[in-house]
């Protein structure tokens, strides 16, 4: 009899994936039955690879709030002084304090200390910059669309892995249900040999009952591997949903059947494909956030309008302010300013190595694009392909299984009547047992071929499922 195969579906880097949280330990546990959709967003949550994607997205987003400041005021200053300074004092009685700057013999008074407290302010407004400002918004919104479509095509792998395992959950309640259903069948069937063999039935041989014990052994190493599967599936749900011994998660499906789809042309796949991947609009993206940032770096070429202001005083109780408008006491003034002026980068040199870098990346991520819709298309024609055998191997194996169900019930009508023969009825129960454990495997592999080539086609997984009630 065929090996069972379930395959491993990634587990580990799910393991890597996920970090499951700690429970408590109640006695009791109660069994919950999770449709898929539920069984992601659960598993979504406790993945920590994706929290670090997120947190890429956030960063970029930061990025796009740090471009939107340059509009208002990016460069606005504050400078404060604080400290001891003696006072003045002029010999010169005809001279007041407010003109002690006409002293020329005017002399620090050592025996007279004060708190001296200065602030300066200054700030420079863009007025018009030939669209620097802009187009560095724009970049950062494109890197930051370019960083959400990565997490995107992240969340898009995770759920095809969680999809995986899901089904290996339906295929292994599956597996065990046609188990049982087998053993109680072999049972029947070994009964009904041992009473042929005591009543020394002639048409009986040896060597018959010998393959059947042969058989029943073979089989029962099947329902060792079946029930380590279960185990290992058991497994890896309680760390994909963090469930603890309190609770326990089931398939809320309680039928292994093909997905309910219809397999299209190739041409709607790669046409499908080439639209809705979320790695080709990241990367088309990129290469706007790419242009936006030459445009930037270009606009640097040209003088850009500013509005500048700054405002300042400096307070000293023992050094008095002058009162020419000529003359400032830096330690006890107050003064504001404000006008137009150009900025200019004279570092031409410099800006054409920007410009020449951005271009350079630009023409990188084209390439990338272009390599990327390669390797979809390719990858999309091994997926189609793939589909359409899993597909033709199960209705095979369906048509051949219900011929088989046909035989058996001929043999079992014969031999109930008198006339079968107990070796025919035995290999179409060995038949029937191997051709159902085959659909039940290729059941599973079409549901996730099926599911990889909505994957590579960039379809949403869900579209796979009937809608729920």
């Amino acid at each position: 009899m065929q090996k069972i195969l379930v395959p491993l579906f990634g587990v580990i880097i799910l393991v890597c994936m996920l970090m499951p949280r700690l429970n408590a330990q109640p006695t009791t546990q109660d069994t919950i039955r999770i449709a898929f959709n539920e069984f992601v967003d659960m598993a979504m949550d406790y993945s920590a690879n994706l929290d670090a994607r997120r947190k890429n997205v956030n960063l970029a987003e930061n990025r796009v709030h740090q471009a939107r400041a340059n509009r208002l005021l990016p460069n606005l200053n504050l400078t404060t002084a604080h400290g001891l300074v003696p006072g003045v004092k002029s010999m010169n009685p005809n001279i007041t304090p407010g003109q002690y700057y006409l002293d020329p013999h005017l002399e620090n008074d050592w025996e007279n200390w004060g708190i001296f407290t200065q602030a300066e302010i200054s700030g420079i407004q863009p007025v018009y910059t030939w669209g620097a400002i802009s187009n560095l918004i724009n970049a950062a919104q494109k890197g930051a669309d370019a960083a959400r479509y990565e997490l995107d095509a992240d969340k898009d792998s995770f759920i095809l892995q969680l999809f995986e395992l899901y089904q290996s959950a339906l295929l292994v309640n599956e597996l065990e249900r046609l188990m049982n259903q087998a053993l109680s069948q072999l049972d029947e069937a070994e009964k009904e040999l041992e009473k042929l063999r005591d009543e020394g039935d002639p048409a009986l041989e040896e060597k018959d009952v010998f393959e059947f014990y042969i058989f029943k052994a073979e089989f029962q190493a099947l329902v060792t591997e079946v029930e380590e599967t279960r185990d290992f599936v058991t497994r890896s749900w309680d760390l994909v949903l963090a469930s603890g011994p309190d609770r326990r998660y089931l398939p809320a499906e309680r039928f292994f059947d093909p997905l309910p789809v219809t397999l299209q042309d190739f041409g709607y796949y790669e046409n499908t494909a080439m639209h809705s991947r979320a790695e080709l609009k990241g990367l088309n993206a990129a290469r706007e956030a790419a242009g936006y940032g030459a445009s930037a770096a270009r606009s640097q070429y040209y003088p850009s309008m500013v509005l500048g202001l700054s405002a300042g005083f400096g307070y000293t109780p023992n050094r008095p302010r002058q009162n020419n408008p000529f003359i400032r006491n830096n330690t006890n003034f107050l003064s504001a300013r404000i006008g137009f002026g150009f900025q200019q980068n004279l570092n031409f040199w410099q800006i054409r190595n920007r410009v020449e870098r951005s271009e350079i990346q630009k023409r990188q991520i084209d390439d990338f694009h272009d390599a990327a819709s390669d390797g979809i298309r390719i990858e999309l024609g091994e997926r189609y392909r793939e589909a359409r055998i899993a597909m033709s191997k199960r209705q095979s194996k369906e048509n051949a299984l219900r011929i088989s169900n046909e035989w058996l019930r001929t043999e079992q009508i014969e031999f109930d009547i008198g006339f079968g023969d107990i070796n025919n009825l035995v290999d179409a129960v060995k038949k029937k047992m191997e051709l159902e454990v085959e659909v039940t495997q290729l059941t599973f592999d079409l549901n996730v071929k099926m599911a990889k080539l909505y994957r590579s086609a960039g379809i949403p997984l869900q579209q796979l499922l009937p809608a729920e009630d």
